[in-house]
């Protein structure tokens, strides 16, 4: 079985976003405001605090999701095999 490739949260378009299980539009728009008002997001539990998001499904969205740090895995548009 292949390894899942995650989505950069820090890079990640609003059409990629919308891709994820449990991400509609409002959430993927949600994501974006929040990360062009407060920048950089450096940890997944940071999105609590962004309005659409229900800290419960954050465990959920870890799954699909990266900040991008060094060491965890991600894709580019380019590379995605949806």
């Amino acid at each position: 079985m292949a390894r899942q490739q995650k989505i950069d949260i820090n890079e990640a378009s609003k059409e990629e976003l919308i891709r994820i299980a449990g991400i509609d539009d409002k959430t993927a728009q949600a994501i974006i405001e929040y990360r062009e008002s407060h920048g950089r997001i450096n940890d997944i539990d940071e999105l609590a605090d962004a309005e659409e998001i229900n800290p419960r499904d954050l465990d959920a969205l870890r799954e699909w999701l990266t900040t991008g740090s060094e060491g965890e895995e991600q894709v580019s548009e380019e590379e995605e095999e949806w």
